[in-house]
């Protein structure tokens, strides 16, 4: 019989090699603050995010118009910029001098318009699973895009989801050692909005097509088993206009995030981006400022029935009744009973709070329902 053991492998990689500059970017065609945000590439064991803060952030035009930002958080740098210095065919660049005195300069980006968005549309469809070997159901997302000779044939899609959800108990009876009674009961918790931007990274290229259009462009897929349709979804299409240049740095990020980590998946392509240092040529900068146009549309979907995995599951409390409750538990919630007393059923904070793991109390001014 062989037998074979499995050694874990940790490349031998130096903090010097590892913490790189990342600059991430752009600016819009959309009066307002535009906004840099720099920060150091970690090696792998470390669990730390490390903002890089105290840089001379500037952007400039063709026109050596320069906007300076001001560092408004940690690694966070942002400047107001009128219409007026926004124009569509321009060209802008950004100059980052760090604290040890490094320039970092970017190549220089056009401003490329963009069609105007269309509203997402979506279907019920089914996505296999090789790994497990099913289907599940969900929502596909999908959008019509519409361009025309003078607008950007390469798109970026960015995706912000919000979505409604509930705690299913209210706050009424509770025990920290002794049992309390809150009357009327509190259901200042029940009702909760999250909202996040959709991890996939979309892009789309008609450069080689009849015309700058492509029908039903698939956006993204919401699953059934989860609760985000059960109580009302709003989706936020973000379409932005990029430079070839801009574009194919998406399309390498794109390909690396979507690599399969198994046996035969391809090696990751190097993801150059358009910055330099300067004063140290050898060290490597990663990220893209570009300068894009962009165009959104909203879309709200009404509450559907979804089948979602429980995250409020009540615990029976058998033979130690409140005894089961640790103090590290307190204030343990408990099921109320209708006759004016309660259950010995212990509720999960997930039961009774709905922002518990995420989401926030503060309903957004754009939801309608």
């Amino acid at each position: 019989m062989l037998s074979a053991c499995i050694k874990p492998f940790t490349p031998n990689i130096d903090g010097a090699a590892a913490s790189k500059v990342v600059v991430s970017g752009r600016i819009t065609n959309v009066e307002g603050f535009q906004t840099i945000v720099l920060s150091k590439s970690i090696p792998l064991n470390d669990k730390v995010y490390e903002n890089l803060s105290g840089c001379s952030v500037s952007i400039w035009d063709e026109n050596d118009h320069e906007f300076v930002l001001n560092e408004f958080e940690e690694g966070k740098y942002h400047v107001w910029m009128n219409g007026e210095d926004l124009i569509i065919g321009r060209a802008y660049h950004l100059i980052i001098t760090t604290p040890e005195g490094e320039k970092l300069v970017s190549s220089p980006d056009v401003l490329t318009q963009v069609g105007d968005a269309n509203l997402p549309g979506f279907k019920l469809d089914s996505i296999y699973n090789g790994a497990y070997n099913y289907y599940t159901r969900g929502i596909q997302f999908f959008v019509d895009v519409r361009g025309n000779e003078n607008t950007s044939p390469y798109y970026l899609f960015e995706i912000d989801a919000t979505y409604e959800h509930h705690a299913k108990y209210a706050r009424e009876w509770y025990y920290n050692g002794s049992i309390h009674h809150i009357y009327p009961p509190d259901s200042s918790l029940m009702y909760c909005w999250t909202t996040f931007r959709v991890p996939e990274i979309v892009t789309l290229s008609t450069e080689n097509l009849s015309a700058n259009e492509f029908n039903n462009f698939p956006l993204y897929f919401v699953p059934l088993n989860r609760d985000y349709l059960t109580f009302g979804y709003s989706l936020l299409l973000r379409q932005v206009g990029l430079s070839r240049e801009a574009f194919l740095y998406w399309e390498m990020v794109r390909l690396n995030n979507n690599q399969n980590a198994d046996l035969y998946s391809k090696q990751p392509v190097d993801t150059e981006g358009n910055l330099k240092n300067t004063t140290n040529p050898e060290k490597e900068v990663l990220g893209f400022f570009s300068a894009s146009a962009i165009s959104e549309k909203r879309l709200f979907i009404e509450p559907m029935p979804t089948n979602p995995y429980p995250d409020c599951v009540p615990w029976p409390l058998d033979r130690l009744g409140l005894r089961e409750i640790s103090r590290t538990d307190y204030p343990a919630f408990l099921m109320n009973n209708p006759f004016g007393t309660y259950f010995l059923i212990w509720l999960p904070n997930a039961c009774v709070d709905c922002s518990f793991d995420h989401g926030s109390t503060q309903k957004p001014e754009f939801w309608p329902y």
